[in-house]
């Protein structure tokens, strides 16, 4: 199912600039232009270890949220003239600072998403998998280079990685934005299925099938996942979807949204809705700090018609085959996925199970250090060890008891990376994680508790639930 993009080789659809450049370590970056529906990008070629593709960066979905537009519905982005560079990360969204780094610079206009692909023609009809990041709906950025590595795009699919608004800019409601319109307190939201509604009219210049796109997302990210399956504006633009890590099926009414929203105005020391949107975005977010604001999915009846639960528990959400699960470390959240699991299995809804224990081998050594959250990501996207040494990586590696500094890691870890991120091409292509060869993963259901344990070997397992509260076996 790999699929190795040669560096000197010329595309199809994938028009070769004259000029070839070389960067550093000896690799070689080919720009290549494509033609979207509103202009010419041109990207370059990533190299890492024996894959390559193509990698497009910073590409608008949307208009700047800027000015009047803050606190406004995604607005259809401007097309261009000429060929856009689309060789550097874009803006990431507003967000305090973080120990756990990111790239490319702060600013509200930063609707864009990053595209990877190994397609060799645009008719190519490979799977699409479009990656919402974590943060916690306040921080974090598509702009990385796990998030997009050549590895999981090398397995058959092209890859979307989204940057989309964050924390206050992006989850605010407020009477004033509700007298306006729809969408008080979902403006990330929206953005979301905005960059699935590029996707749609896009991604087929890039090698992928639009009809056939599977959502992703760690942490945050999940939760992301679970208000795309919660908007009904986003129901015929994704197939599939995968919730890692996420959070429980939870959402905010409209009065407490508010009153958050009231309480932000209140520390920002604005008299109303026109203040605020005149204020810095630096000033917006000092302000969540002395304010009881809390980003969520809000049901303004609207892009979010009923409480997120309610949806899944009567089947009214947006219901398509399931992967969900967690890392052996997290104890917060793992009560999460057999919750998820029972009420999506239950609906009616395709479900699958993780539960992911996998551990380089010089971190599998150390007293106390269990696969922490996030770990999966390394694996999934088939990043190692460039995952491994991120900074976000390393910060996670603090809360699993884990030592700092990239750990000892053998050919198991690039095993693990090559399985994991085979299995995941495979949801991603025909709905069903099981891989010939590799591993049959049975669905989940009330009656059949089981799960897949991501290791070395992959193995199904019985009885999720109690997978998270014992210690995992190592080997």
């Amino acid at each position: 199912m790999q699929h190795t993009l040669k560096p000197m080789a010329a595309s199809v659809s994938l028009v070769a600039l004259a000029a070839c450049e070389t960067t550093g370590a000896g690799s070689t970056a080919i720009t290549e232009t494509v033609q979207t529906s509103l202009g010419t990008v041109r990207g370059e070629i990533v190299t890492e270890g024996d894959v390559s593709a193509y990698i497009y960066k910073g590409i608008p979905y949307a208009a700047p949220p800027i000015g009047s537009l803050r606190w406004k519905a995604p607005q259809p982005p401007a097309a261009w003239a000429g060929t856009r560079d689309a060789t550097e990360w874009p803006n990431r969204c507003p967000q305090g600072e973080s120990s756990m780094g990111a790239g490319g610079p702060i600013s509200e206009d930063c609707l864009y998403v990053n595209v990877v692909t190994t397609a060799e023609t645009a008719d190519a009809g490979q799977p699409v998998m479009v990656f919402f990041h974590g943060g916690g709906l306040t921080s974090g950025t598509g702009n990385s280079t796990t998030y997009n590595h050549p590895k999981l795009p090398s397995q058959g699919v092209v890859t979307v990685s989204v940057n989309s608004r964050l924390g206050p800019i992006g989850y605010l409601a407020h009477p004033e934005l509700t007298a306006e319109g729809p969408g008080s307190g979902n403006f990330g939201t929206m953005d979301l299925t905005a960059s699935l509604e590029w996707v749609k009219n896009n991604i087929s210049a890039f090698g992928g099938d639009p009809d056939n796109v599977t959502i992703f997302g760690e942490s945050g990210g999940g939760y992301k996942v679970i208000s795309q399956m919660s908007t009904p504006a986003a129901s015929d633009l994704f197939d599939k979807a995968i919730v890692q890590s996420g959070s429980a099926l939870v959402s905010s009414d409209m009065a407490r949204a508010e009153a958050g929203g009231k309480s932000l105005q209140a520390s920002l020391g604005a008299s109303n809705l026109a203040e605020m949107r005149a204020a810095s975005w630096q000033d917006v977010i000092a302000a969540t700090e002395g304010a009881e604001f809390r980003p969520s999915i809000v049901v303004d009846g609207s892009v979010i018609p009923a409480p997120v639960r309610e949806q899944f528990e009567t089947g009214t959400h947006n219901k398509v085959p399931l992967i969900v699960g967690a890392n052996a470390g997290e104890s917060m959240l793992q009560t999460s996925v057999p919750d998820m699991a029972n009420v999506h299995a239950t609906s009616g809804g395709d479900t699958w199970t993780y539960n992911f224990t996998h551990l380089p081998i010089g971190w599998k050594e150390e007293e106390g250090c269990v696969a922490f959250h996030g770990l999966e990501l390394t694996y999934v996207f088939g990043a190692v060890p460039n995952g491994l040494e991120s900074r976000t990586t390393q910060f996670l590696a603090r809360g699993g008891g884990c030592s700092i500094g990239v750990p000892e890691h053998d050919e198991v870890d690039f095993k693990v990376a090559d399985e994991a991120s085979k299995i995941w091409a495979s949801f991603a292509e025909n709905g069903d994680p099981s891989v010939p060869g590799l591993v049959d993963w049975p669905q989940y259901s009330e009656s059949n508790d089981v799960y897949l344990d991501i290791g070395d070997p992959m193995t199904v397992k019985s009885g999720i639930a109690a997978s998270y509260t014992a210690p995992p076996e190592r080997d």
